[in-house]
């Protein structure tokens, strides 16, 4: 583990922000290791486990369908091929045509389920949730629906388990898995093919079926055009010798002439009311405003090829880089221009039809005057030339429709995309899973990741000083002594145990400096109610047990408590004397411990109390006066040890201030409650004031710690 050790330390010494991390790591490095451990193995068996799989893998080639002399420039929608190549009717007609439902190796196969399935799977799901489906070409849906009720669900499923299709640059891969080599190259290539000859067929419907509208005013046009020319055959069978003078030929030249400006005006209208039909139903790529259009055209390659950059951030789990925000937002402002390109483009078509119509009414009207000299002429002259007008305008619109029908075919079929297998799938010679390698590596992170996430969770949980070694370790300074939360105890008398209990916290502390001991100690704590007054008094009871002079001065001044734990008034005290109100002689007073009373007499044993006094507003400026510093040097003539109940350090500045003055601080930390964070930050509020901390006291721990039994503490439950 010493490779693991070096890195930690390499960490925590150059890198600020994660040194609290890597200490926590290298502290709990048994635990990492044994999720390493325990990860990589049981990934090492389960691949030792499954079966041998082998994959086939063929290439398609997806390219739009352009003519030579209309080149497109749009992209195939490479998502709807995906789709496509993954579809429930696909995937039943290969089953169906390959003869899968009778394979024993297919159905006997177990559906393909990898180590990562169920996140692969959330992560699909929440991609559906967020993107917009891309529906399938919904070719001849009642065949697919009678096909898909011919194979069973579960063979589909465990099909589409084994397929994985992906898009590759400017190519899709059709991957097949299976435990059989033979089958995995047969299934990918017969895949493959069906979807060839399925896109074909597509192709062939769409390019195909015929323009409804376009293809009903031809066959009208087509009738009118045979009924004139009959009647105009008929009546040339009866009139064989008619002949037009001068005037009547160029009269006739005139309605031919109108007639044919009618023609086109007539197809104009049609061709753009077959436009605006297929803009209401929004069929909007057999527009020829959209598709010539070079600046649509621009957007959509620009739209294609961010897309294409989009789905591959999404399936390298990039979505929440930068990147992907950025090419989110340039998507968005494409799509945003592609779309008031199109509705600019197609919002002509309704003025384009008004002109139109305008225009074909025009011309009707003239083409009515230019037929009023006809009126004048014999009946069988005039019977001529309409009827030679009527068949010239049905022949004339009838070719003008049949090439505007062409021109929008042309446009549908550039719209399509031709598919074409590139590389059929090879005899795979290796098996494919599983991956033992990359498997295991991926073992690895996960467990490093994983005993990282425990070894944090165990200190978070642990954040707390709950036994001697926490405060060593933590802290690096010495517990002088374990005090139990006696409310937990079951014992009903407890004086003996709390008297055995700071004997201990007395011997701590003097051990600290035998040679010098402190004569002036400060106890304190980082916040209130961690047990700071509580320790001081009995601290000082214990010392006092040993014939020690000993005064505890309860210097809390915005929180005394001392005088309380003995039953007497704060005044005079220590305020007082500090003011020169009264004398330090006649605030202190004596304390027998054996009765909790003032004692009149000094004996052996008896405690010294100096209370807080009458209480100030600025407790600072007391214990930061020259007066003070003189109080506690006659303190320091008088008796043997003075113990300093201060104030909490969080809570003000009067605890820093006395434990500069005085030889030591005592810290006392509430076991189990007061965090290591808090504990740190009042540390360094006392070493800021170069105060000498010589050890903590841990109190109110959880007698039933089995840290505590197993070293046999007097109050072990």
């Amino acid at each position: 583990m010493r490779w693991w050790t070096a890195a930690l330390s390499y960490v925590s010494g150059n890198v600020t922000w994660l040194r609290p991390h890597a200490e926590v790591l290298s502290r709990r490095r048994r635990t990492v290791a044994g999720a390493v451990a325990g990860t990589v193995l049981t990934v090492g068996l389960v691949c030792l486990v499954l079966p041998a799989r082998y994959t086939a893998t063929a290439r398609l080639r997806v390219e739009p369908l352009a003519s030579k002399t209309a080149p497109s420039s749009r992209d195939p929608d490479i998502p709807e091929e995906v789709s496509l190549l993954s579809s429930r009717v696909l995937v039943a007609e290969v089953i169906r045509q390959v003869g899968l439902d009778r394979n024993a190796e297919f159905v006997e196969g177990r559906r393909r389920v990898g180590w990562l399935e169920p996140a692969t799977r959330a992560f699909k799901r929440l991609r559906k949730l967020t993107r917009r489906e891309t529906p399938a070409p919904q070719d001849d849906a009642d065949s697919d629906a009678r096909l898909l009720l011919q194979v069973p669900g579960g063979l589909i499923a465990k099909y589409r388990s084994w397929l994985d299709v992906t898009a590759a640059a400017g190519a899709i891969d059709v991957a097949f898995t299976s435990p059989s080599p033979t089958l995995s190259q047969q299934v990918a290539n017969a895949h493959a093919a069906q979807y060839v000859r399925r896109r074909l067929g597509l192709r062939s419907q769409i390019t195909g079926e015929p323009a409804t509208f376009l293809e009903e005013e031809i066959d009208r046009v087509r009738g009118d055009l045979l009924a004139a020319d009959d009647a105009l055959a008929i009546f040339r069978g009866e009139h064989p010798d008619i002949a037009l003078d001068g005037r009547q030929q160029a009269l006739a030249d005139r309605l031919r002439a109108v007639g044919q400006r009618l023609s086109e005006a007539e197809a104009d209208r049609i061709a753009v009311e077959s436009e605006q039909r297929l803009a209401r139903s929004r069929h909007y790529d057999a527009l020829p405003a959209i598709a010539t259009n070079p600046r649509i055209q621009a957007l959509r390659a620009d739209a294609a090829r961010l897309e294409a950059r989009h789905a591959e951030l999404r399936k390298s789990f990039l979505a929440a880089s930068p990147e992907y925000h950025e090419l989110s937002a340039q998507l968005r402002g494409v799509r945003g221009n592609l779309e008031r390109e199109m509705l600019r483009a197609t919002s002509a078509i309704e003025s384009r039809l008004i002109v139109a119509r305008g225009t074909e009414t025009s011309l009707r009207n003239e083409l009515r005057r230019t037929e009023a000299p006809l009126r004048g002429l014999d009946e069988i002259t005039r019977e001529a030339i309409e009827l030679d007008e009527a068949a010239a305008h049905g022949r004339q619109l009838y070719d003008a429709l049949r090439g505007r029908k062409q021109e929008a075919d042309l446009l549908r079929g550039m719209q399509l995309s031709s598919a074409l297998l590139l590389d059929p799938a090879a005899l795979p010679t290796r098996a494919a899973e599983p991956h033992v390698l990359r498997d295991l590596v991926l073992a690895l992170l996960a467990g490093l990741g994983l005993g990282a996430l425990v070894a944090l969770r165990q200190e978070a949980r642990h954040a707390r000083l709950e036994t001697p070694d926490d405060v060593r370790r933590t802290l690096d300074l010495p517990p002088l002594g374990v005090v139990p939360d006696f409310s937990l105890l079951p014992r009903a008398d407890d004086t003996a145990l709390a008297a055995e209990v700071y004997r201990g916290v007395r011997t701590g502390l003097g051990f600290v400096d035998p040679e010098r001991p402190p004569r002036s100690v400060v106890v304190t704590s980082s916040e209130p109610g961690e047990g700071k007054t509580a320790t001081a008094v009995n601290l000082a009871i214990a010392l006092a047990a040993l014939d020690r002079r000993v005064i505890v001065v309860d210097a809390a001044l915005r929180d005394a408590a001392v005088h309380r734990a003995f039953g007497l008034p704060p005044a005079p005290g220590l305020t007082d004397v500090v003011r020169g109100a009264t004398s330090l002689a006649a605030a202190v007073r004596t304390i027998d411990p054996a009765t909790g009373r003032a004692a009149t007499t000094a004996s052996s044993g008896v405690v010294h109390l100096l209370p807080a006094g009458t209480p100030v507003t600025d407790p600072s400026a007391i214990l930061g006066s020259p007066r003070w510093h003189d109080v506690l040097r006659s303190l320091a003539e008088r008796y043997e040890t003075i113990i300093i109940d201060g104030p909490a350090v969080l809570t003000g500045v009067e605890a820093t201030t006395l434990a500069a003055t005085a030889d030591a601080a005592l810290l006392v930390v509430r076991g189990n409650r007061t965090e290591r964070p808090v504990v740190r930050r009042a540390l360094a509020r006392l070493g800021a004031a170069h105060a000498r901390v010589i050890g903590v006291v841990l109190n109110g721990v959880d007698p039933g710690c089995s840290y505590y039994r197993s070293y046999a503490y007097p109050f072990a439950a």
